[in-house]
């Protein structure tokens, strides 16, 4: 009969053999671990390589203009500098012209406010109003009054609004008006047992002054006479906004002048005097120049600890050897050498020409006083350089991390070997299997034969001790 525990029988150990044959046994999936973990590291250490240069294709792209747009004009802005900024602030296009104001607000432009009279008599049934913005002509400096004609603000249509005989209350018209998008914002001022109806016109300006015709005559208004159930109260009217320019006397519909300086966008706060000057800044170029050389150089540093090797203590960096990093390295390297094309100038056509040098371990280093003179000399040349640089610089980097470029096909081959190593493993540990198994059933039968030999023995042992013994 078969021992239901091996070795309890013989002493043998059998557990322990199976697992120190099994794990001689299992060097090959070890090995394949090892292999697949080395793997995993190169494309760890590929995903930084292909992060170092991204960003350096960041920085080179923020040094190429948009389409349409020079480098020169890319890197050229301005800057407002306002001496009382309660009175205004101002900002600049690049199209501005460099120069220093003076401004005189004599008032602000106001948008014109009607008022009805105290819980006006809105008639009953279906209603019309019809609300419109534009100018009286002739009209006196508030923009209504003097009879003459007025005309709709070009490109605007007069409002119809539909008063139903459900709506009985002043809310309720003012719900309606709002709801037309007539260009103008209506409004319910509620005191003790009144209400009013209160009308603002949505644009400054005596050019923005408002005309209420229909059935509801206490809510009509005509500013040609400045006359009806609605008021312009005093402090109420509509006004543009005046003001002299370096002495010129100059009147806008709103309090945000975009269309007097070229380029020039002046918001008026309140009345008074100031001055403001505008000044040219390339600043930003050299923050181009500074920024794209970080991410350079951010590249060399990675690329030059993932290619690494100490020959002291043996140590290697994940790609050490690795073609994928050789490539990089040379291809970003040779478009630093290199002159790229779409340069125009003949006096700066290299890197080093505007003061960015390239060091013994491969990163580059700005002059500052170098860069400065080349931009204070010759503004136009160096943004096209750089311009010109960055494009390359996008180009090169483009073809090693686009899908299809060289780190992408490089990680993509290592998955595939993974995946490979995977299936091995799947192989080996079938086999694995199978032979432990086996191993068990050899050692199980071992035992059980050893267990009854030992029992074999006992008894002929036994049976000799009883043999009747000769004199």
């Amino acid at each position: 009969m078969a021992i239901s525990s091996p070795g309890l029988g013989s002493n043998l150990d059998v557990n322990s053999i199976v697992s120190q044959l099994m794990s001689v046994e299992q060097r090959p999936l070890t090995a394949l671990a090892k292999k697949e973990a080395a793997y995993q590291a190169k494309i760890s250490a590929l995903g930084s390589l292909k992060g170092s240069i991204s960003a350096l294709q960041t920085a080179a792209s923020n040094l190429i203009p948009s389409t349409g747009i020079t480098a020169a004009t890319k890197f050229t802005s301005n800057r407002v500098t306002v001496a009382d900024g309660t009175i205004l602030t101002a900002s600049a296009k690049a199209s501005a012209v460099a120069g220093d104001y003076t401004i005189e607000v004599t008032s602000l432009a106001k948008a014109q406010r009607l008022t009805s009279l105290a819980s006006p008599a809105l008639g009953s049934g279906d209603r019309t109003l019809t609300i419109e913005t534009g100018s009286v002509a002739g009209s006196g400096p508030d923009g209504v009054g003097g009879g003459g004609a007025f005309s709709l603000i070009a490109g605007s249509s007069a409002a119809a609004i539909t008063i139903g005989s459900g709506v009985t209350t002043l809310s309720g018209v003012a719900d309606a008006i709002n709801a037309a998008s007539a260009g103008v914002t209506a409004t319910v001022i509620t005191s003790g047992s009144d209400s009013y109806l209160s009308l603002t016109s949505q644009g400054m300006g005596t050019g923005n002054v408002i005309r209420v015709t229909g059935d509801i005559a206490s809510l009509n208004y005509d500013p040609s006479t400045d006359s009806g159930g609605l008021v312009q109260k005093v402090g109420d009217e509509a006004s543009d906004a005046v003001f002299k320019l370096n002495g010129i006397d100059v009147t806008n519909s709103g309090n945000t002048i975009t269309s007097v300086v070229q380029g020039l966008t002046i918001n008026l706060l309140k009345e008074g005097t100031t001055n403001f000057s505008v000044q040219r800044d390339t600043s930003s170029l050299t923050v181009g120049v500074n920024a794209f050389v970080k991410a350079y150089n951010d590249f060399n540093t990675a690329s030059a600890s993932l290619g690494s090797y100490n020959a002291a203590t043996k140590a290697a960096g994940v790609l050490n050897g690795d073609s994928t990093l050789r490539l990089a390295q040379s291809t970003l390297r040779s478009v630093t050498g290199s002159i790229p094309t779409g340069i125009t100038s003949t006096t700066l056509t290299r890197l080093s020409d505007i003061g960015v040098n390239i060091q013994k371990d491969g990163s580059l280093v700005v002059d500052s006083s170098k860069l400065a003179t080349a931009i204070s000399s010759d503004f136009t040349g160096v943004a096209n350089l750089v311009s010109a640089y960055g494009s390359a610089f996008k180009t090169a980097a483009e073809g090693l991390t686009s899908t299809g470029g060289s780190i992408s096909t490089r990680t993509d081959g290592l998955n595939a070997s993974i995946k490979s190593l995977d299936k091995q493993g799947e192989k080996i540990l079938d086999r694995l299997t199978q032979i432990e198994a086996r191993y068990r059933k050899q050692f199980t039968t071992l035992d059980t034969t050893i267990s009854n030999l030992n029992k074999t023995s006992t008894y002929l042992t036994q049976q000799l001790a009883n043999l009747p013994k000769i004199g």
